[in-house]
Formats: structure tokens, sequence, C-alpha cells
């Protein structure tokens, strides 16, 4: 099989970090540095989100300062971390969307590793999230990336599975960021459950090959996980895999990142 050319697959990295991680040997990236990256390995564009709004409250600085940073580079894309509020607020939560929206953000970080996935606690907010179809990358890492609580506990797949069911017009990618967290075992059968679940590739190594076998290509999307990763990595296991046909790995690259962005309205 010839293998495409990255550049024709057009990558749309869904899983990038600005400023510091906080984690040694892990380097702080600006919008500039970024782009040097992405253009080193024909990355075409990235979401990318605040390391200050996913680990500092109010989460709003960081979301804010994000827009500020990558104001200009029209390849960049911005997310916004986000956690339910302590008390029920439909009202404040809808007002809290069409801020983001008119912001120009299309893409929300849900920091469930932090506020755990309880339905009743994020009712609100994914009932707003989902009356504007906003696709959501779900974050299972805990406030400074400690050893409990990670998507491996099945217990956590568990309750998020209530909140999967309960917004099926909502979209939901599973997003492994600080690397190491690993995939809970009940993943792939909540998956199979639950039609609005995707994943990234970062995650095991074969897992989302699974996804894409078992359940199709359109529920996979391309992250590198920058800084913590190398994105050489998950760039070759995307163009360099033998049993992806080109039009899958186009899907997985970038169509389907895009194809959620436009639908939010």
């Amino acid at each position: 099989m010839q293998m495409p050319h990255i550049r024709d697959l057009r990558p749309f990295d869904s899983c990038v970090t600005l400023g510091r991680t906080c984690l040694p040997g892990v380097p702080e990236l600006t919008a500039d540095s970024v782009l040097e990256v992405m253009d080193k390995h024909d990355i075409a564009e990235a979401l990318v989100q605040s390391s200050e709004a996913r680990l500092v409250y109010p989460r709003s600085r960081g979301n804010e300062r994000l827009l500020k940073e990558i104001a200009g580079h029209e390849r960049l894309h911005p997310v916004w971390a986000l956690s339910p509020p302590d008390r029920p607020d439909p009202i404040g939560m809808r007002r809290l969307v069409d801020e983001m929206l008119s912001a120009g953000v299309r893409v929300a970080r849900l920091m469930m590793g932090q506020v755990p996935p309880l339905h009743w606690v994020w009712k609100d907010l994914a009932e707003a999230l989902e009356q504007r179809r906003v696709a959501c990358l779900v974050d299972f890492a805990p406030l400074r990336h400690a050893t409990t609580n990670h998507p491996g506990d099945p217990l956590m797949i568990d309750k998020f599975r209530d909140i999967c069911l309960a917004h099926p017009r909502l979209p939901l990618i599973l997003s492994h960021l600080s690397g190491g967290l690993g995939v809970a075992a009940p993943a792939m059968p909540l998956m199979h459950r639950a039609g609005n679940l995707m994943i990234d590739t970062t995650g095991v190594v074969d897992y989302w090959r699974n996804v894409a076998r078992d359940l199709g290509p359109e529920r996979v999307v391309f992250a590198t996980g920058m800084p913590f990763y190398d994105p050489a990595t998950f760039v070759s296991n995307v163009q360099y895999d033998e049993t992806l046909d080109p039009h899958a790995k186009e899907l997985i690259c970038g169509g389907n990142l895009r194809r959620l962005m436009e639908a939010v309205g």
C-alpha cells in the first residue's frame, strides 16, 4: 500500500497545551514555538488549551489569556477548560457557552479528573454545551498530575457513562493529555453503547486502531499531546498504518474534527 504524504492528510492536532506544565523536563510552549513544531511535522492546524486554565482557578483567567496569546494565528484554535458550578445554574451555564462561542471558541475541555464525572454535577453545563453541539475533550488528568482518579479506573468510566447516555447529541472525545494515564478496560464497551463518544490517538498505541477497525474511523481524532509527547510518534502512527485506507486516514487526521467544529451553532 502506498502511504500518503502527511501534508495531503492535513493533520489537525486536537491536543496541544500552551504555558508552563509544572513537570520537570517538559518544555513550555508558546504560540510561536508550537507553530515551529507544527511546521516541522507538517501539522496543518491545532486546538490549543492553556495550562493555566487546566490547573488554576478561576479557569476564566487562563482561558481569556489564551485568546490573547494566539490572536492573529489562524492555524491555532482556542479550547476553553471548563468545570461545572457548585450550585445548579442552567442559565449561567448557557450564558457561559454563549460567551465562549462569541469569543470564537468552538471546543471545550471538560476537567473531569478534577471534578468527578457525576451527572448531577455536570448536568447544567452538559445541557448548555449539547444545545449548541459543542465538541468536548474529556480530560481525566487530576490536578498536578497525581496518580489517582485517572481514566484507567473503571469506576470513573462507569460514572462517565451516565453523562454520555444522558446527552447523546453532545460530542465527547476521550483526550489523554499527560502521559501514562492509560484507558480503562470498559472504555471500548462504552463506545459501543454511546455513539457520541470518540477517542484521540494519544492513548495506548493500538487502542485507537481497535476503535477505527471495530467502530469506524469516524470515531477517532488525531492528537499529539504536545508538549508531553513527541509529535513524530503520532504522525507516523497514522500516516504509516497498514490497516487504514487513505480516506480513513483523512478522517482521523482532521476530517472528523473539522466536521465537529463546523456543526457548532
